[in-house]
């Protein structure tokens, strides 16, 4: 674990603030590269997106509050932050995509389109947004039984915990090309989008098996976590694209 890269004084360079801001020009790189295949200029990509970053800060700060409201109730002064600390990213997706969605149709862009643009872009932000998680010692998964080679690490206590951050990261990047062989099989607007949310959806369904934190809470004397409801939920909103999209298909 390697929670600052370096400091100089006072100020102290994060790994994790390092790896969001890697994550976000990674993600913003390749949708300016796939917007031209999509009849949008790089420039409108640059534009929205920077609408659905702040959107998605902030939605990923609230959800990660109203989550922790018990705590942050007791400890108002820690509400604000301009640190990326205590965010989750079911809000930042949520909210980062309807506002993006919003700013498309006030500028005349077709919001679906966008949204294909920039599919495969915010699973790769999120695969190195983890290695952010892995680097800061956040999101990690439960005790470890094994200290075999990455299925252990050990974090500020001590303790060996699997590294669920690495799992969902390799889960995502393997999401990423998935997604990019289909989407040349099923060039049809909104099908990128809707399967993007179902292979990333089941990525983090599978992960909250591993993890242990905020969202993995379970649910009354089920095995299941709130991480596990929301994870069906964006695949359930993701098939209704998909499927949306494929009876266009067999229409067509």
């Amino acid at each position: 674990m390697h929670p600052t890269i370096f400091q100089i004084g006072s100020f102290k360079l994060a790994s994790f603030g390092a790896m969001m801001v890697l994550a976000l020009l990674a993600g913003l790189f390749m949708a300016r590269k796939r917007a031209p295949s999509h009849g949008i200029t790089p420039d409108q990509i640059a534009d929205v997106s920077f609408w659905l970053i702040l959107a998605g800060i902030l939605g990923s700060r609230l959800f990660f509050v109203a989550q922790e409201w018990k705590y942050y109730a007791a400890h108002t002064s820690e509400l604000f932050t301009f640190q990326f600390q205590g965010l989750t990213s079911f809000g930042g997706f949520i909210v980062g995509s309807a506002v993006a969605a919003y700013v498309c149709k006030k500028k005349g862009i077709s919001p679906l389109t966008f949204l294909d643009v920039i599919a495969p872009a915010f699973l790769i932000g999120h695969a190195i947004g983890r290695i952010g998680c892995l680097l800061n010692g956040c999101c990690h998964g439960q005790p470890a039984k094994s200290a075999f080679p990455f299925l252990a690490y050990s974090f500020e206590n001590k303790q060996l915990n699997v590294p669920a951050q690495l799992y969902d990261s390799a889960m995502n990047v393997v999401a990423l090309f998935v997604l990019l062989w289909l989407e040349k099989k099923y060039p049809k607007q909104g099908f990128a989008f809707g399967m993007m949310m179902i292979l990333h959806g089941f990525a983090r369904f599978i992960y909250e098996f591993f993890r242990a934190g905020a969202s993995s809470t379970t649910i009354g004397s089920s095995p299941l976590t709130e991480g596990h409801v929301m994870a069906l939920g964006i695949m359930g909103v993701g098939a209704f694209f998909a499927l949306r999209t494929k009876k266009a298909l067999v229409a067509g």
